[in-house]
Order: structure tokens, then C-alpha cells, then sequence
């Protein structure tokens, strides 16, 4: 039992430092971003099933697996972030919101200053 546990934990540390490996390898923001969610999935399920593995069925095991699900959900939602935040800083001068989108890019956008103009509610 304890040399499956070692290696499930030995797995999710060689894929969190190949990750962090390759993204320093790739050339730009956007390839890098391909290399953020395998220690947040796979390395997160890894060490989930080594403490089931460990703990069996008690409030541990399930307390790693609620964090592992928490984790599984945000990966996508902060990659999507990144990304935007990255798009959004390379086209700053070019990009423009659509009509009727009100998305402040900068402090001094017009949507802010109108904002801050309205009274509070």
C-alpha cells in the first residue's frame, strides 16, 4: 500500500516540475498557459487518491477531494482570465469594447468617470 502511495505522489511532483519545466521552454504567454493546468488537475488528483489510498474513507479523503473539485472548477475559469488579461494587454492600443460594452480598460475610461460622477444608491 505504501509504495502505491509513494508513487501516486512521486507522479503529481515529476508532472507539477515537467509543467513549470515546459513553460519556461515555451515562447510566448499563450503556449505557457497549455502548461498551468496539469498541476492543478493532475497533480491535484494524484495526491487526492494517495490520501484516500492513506486515510481510507474519513472527513481527510473527502476534504482533499472537495479542494481537488475547487481546483478542477477554477483552472479553466483562470486560464480564461489570463488569457484575456494577456490579449487585452497586447492589443491595448488597437482594441476597442464593441457599441454598447462597457468595459473599462484603463482608469481614466469614460464608464469610471461616469461612475464615480453618480451618486451612491
Amino acid at each position: 500500500m505504501m509504495l502505491a502511495i509513494d508513487i501516486l505522489l512521486y507522479a503529481a511532483v515529476v508532472v507539477a516540475l515537467l509543467s513549470a519545466w515546459l513553460m519556461l521552454r515555451m515562447r510566448d504567454e499563450y503556449q505557457m498557459m497549455h502548461f498551468m493546468s496539469p498541476p492543478a488537475s493532475v497533480s491535484a488528483i494524484l495526491i487526492t487518491a494517495a490520501i484516500f489510498l492513506q486515510q481510507g474513507l474519513k472527513s481527510e479523503s473527502f476534504k482533499a477531494l472537495f479542494i481537488t473539485l475547487v481546483l478542477l472548477m477554477m483552472n479553466t475559469v483562470v486560464t480564461h482570465a489570463t488569457a484575456r488579461a494577456f490579449r487585452i494587454r497586447e492589443q491595448r492600443d488597437v482594441w476597442q469594447p464593441a457599441a454598447g460594452e462597457e468595459v473599462p480598460v484603463l482608469p481614466t475610461d469614460e464608464v469610471l468617470m461616469r461612475r464615480a460622477a453618480e451618486p451612491a444608491r
